[in-house]
């Protein structure tokens, strides 16, 4: 469920603990329970993550390796199990309005040179890749100022000549967002950067920071509301839902063979040429050639992509504009607007300008999502 953007690559995936949940939830809500176990040994594993990435939910588990996570919204889920000395797996599952779904698991152990993580040469060339790394995950945007990686040191950069970039993490990286109130564990899969594209995947674990008070509460919720706003989750998600035209976007498409954008070869395109519905309960189909264009008309661009951006020279616009490209024909995206087919999309323009720092959890909605967002 990731998608590749020619210039960053979101893995966007979180969670904190399902304790927040209240028990009194709609009655079509899923639960999911089971255990997890040694399997070498068939000892149950006690304190092990298990989490649905991209979301903000999960949990641990008990003595006896077991586990439940409650009230789940029904959906399409890459359920995530996770503890120190196993190997990391995932495992796909869709869940049905009212399901009690049990899940058993084994995990491999794995040997870890921890040794490895602090020994390494963090020279004045580690230095700079760890910047760039940061430009190119974290982002340039305002809200990137307040992101801080609390473990740079588990990092590992390669660079080459003919100039392909790469990252590795020998551990989860631990990240702080202080404009959105989260901290995010995230599990660093795959990073690199070449020419103009930048692609990344992983999971991530999501869980809310204390606000110092009243103050820092509502601008931690004021900013979440900014990053969901006329992201690519939002787009799909007015796509499926039908509310294009209420949540802001206007589309159109640019003929295959057509590569600056310019205005007079665009066509307005409506919602209903674009998505189909899938056999499947809670998948759709994206379809469409050429570049699909994106302008969110309900936020002004951020002062800073006119200065990221290649072969810009003019002030801000009112409005933010993003292009589509399909890698795969179509691509599938679930109940929660994620793409189920790695690097299906690249993106570009302002989409492509958010990135780590504008991440929210993908089970995230502002209030009085299912009404309007037009009052934010």
């Amino acid at each position: 469920m990731k998608t590749l953007h020619t210039t960053v690559f979101l893995g966007l995936m979180m969670f904190c603990l399902s304790d927040l949940y209240a028990l009194d939830q709609l009655s079509d809500h899923s639960n999911l329970h089971g255990h997890l176990y040694d399997a070498e040994t068939n000892t149950p594993l006690l304190g092990a993550h298990v989490f649905l990435s991209g979301t903000s939910i999960g949990t641990v588990t008990n003595p006896g390796g077991g586990f439940q996570i409650r009230n789940i919204s029904p959906g399409v889920y890459s359920v995530v199990f996770s503890i120190i000395g196993y190997e990391r797996i995932n495992k796909e599952i869709t869940l049905l309005p009212g399901e009690d779904k049990s899940l058993s698991i084994e995990l491999q152990p794995v040997v870890y040179d921890l040794g490895e993580i602090y020994a390494g040469n963090l020279d004045d060339r580690w230095e700079a890749s760890l910047e760039r790394f940061k430009n190119l995950f974290i982002g340039e945007s305002q809200l990137a100022d307040s992101v801080e990686i609390l473990n740079p040191e588990v990092l590992r950069f390669e660079r080459r000549w003919w100039g392909r970039f790469t990252a590795e993490a020998l551990a989860p990286l631990q990240i702080e967002n202080r404009a959105t109130g989260y901290h995010i564990t995230y599990h660093l899969d795959e990073f690199s950067h070449s020419g103009r594209i930048t692609r990344w995947d992983g999971d991530s674990f999501f869980s809310e920071l204390t606000p110092a008070d009243s103050t820092q509460a509502e601008y931690w919720t004021r900013n979440r509301v900014d990053a969901f706003r006329g992201s690519l989750q939002h787009f799909y998600l007015s796509l499926i839902q039908d509310r294009v035209e209420e949540e802001g976007f206007s589309i159109y498409n640019h003929r295959p063979d057509f590569h600056t954008f310019a205005q007079k070869d665009r066509v307005r395109i409506s919602r209903n040429r674009l998505i189909r519905s899938t056999d499947e309960e809670g998948f759709h189909h994206l379809r469409f050639s050429g570049n699909l264009e994106i302008v969110y008309r309900n936020a002004d661009e951020d002062p800073r992509f006119v200065r990221w951006a290649p072969d810009i020279n003019r002030g801000p616009q009112s409005f933010q504009t993003s292009y589509l490209e399909l890698n795969e024909r179509p691509v599938t995206i679930d109940s929660n607007g994620e793409v189920q087919e790695t690097y299906g999309v690249t993106r570009s323009g302002y989409m492509s300008f958010r990135r780590f720092a504008e991440a929210t959890p993908i089970d995230y909605r502002p209030t009085n999502w299912d009404a309007s967002l037009a009052e934010y």
